[in-house]
């Protein structure tokens, strides 16, 4: 359901003391209905979304009228000789402690790890073709006993499992390529 957004008396609101939508207003009961969706466990964009406003409006609503929104859950952080550094979420999972301040400013955006600063204060700077890599494959502790330094080659034959998308449906492609014959798989020569 989409409310008007324009400045003009609402037909089933006229006689409740002219509620009008837009600047001046818009009746309670449809900023009820989006706070419940809000309580229901939508976020504020999905609000947003669903009643054609933005995520900005709604939260403007909701705060005006003082409505009590959800607390944001922020990452943990951990401070390491005085800088500040939270989890970075990559592909749903949280991955490495980077930090916080890192790039916010300038053209130069670059991320700074923790694991890369602890090897670096230990050993040096990186050398190219290489990576810092974790011992236990728990990206979360940054101990200097934890980090070891790999070649790219390394890594990749130390972590690869040989799978991806293509290797884990091609038997079942194939024998549907080939009309469900797949016990002549073994009579076949490449």
């Amino acid at each position: 359901m989409i409310f008007p957004k324009t400045a003009t008396p609402v037909k089933s609101m006229r006689g409740m003391g002219g509620c009008y939508v837009g600047r001046r207003g818009m009746p309670m009961a449809w900023i009820e209905t989006m706070y419940a969706d809000y309580q229901a466990g939508l976020s504020l964009a999905q609000v947003a979304k669903k009643y054609g406003r933005t995520r900005q409006s709604i939260f403007d609503i909701f705060k005006r009228r003082g409505l009590k929104l959800r607390e944001r859950n922020f990452q943990p952080v951990i401070e390491y000789k005085g800088r500040r550094y939270t989890c970075q979420k990559t592909g749903g999972r949280h991955r490495y402690l980077r930090d916080t301040r890192a790039g916010r400013t300038g053209a130069n955006r670059q991320t700074i790890y923790l694991h890369h600063v602890v090897w670096q204060e230990h050993f040096g700077p990186v050398p190219a073709g290489h990576k810092v890599v974790f011992k236990d494959g728990n990206h979360l502790n940054c101990d200097i006993a934890n980090l070891e330094l790999l070649t790219n080659s390394e890594q990749v034959k130390r972590h690869a499992t040989g799978a991806n998308q293509f290797s884990i449906v091609a038997s079942a492609r194939l024998t549907a390529l080939l009309g469900g014959h797949g016990n002549t798989l073994t009579k076949l020569k490449l």
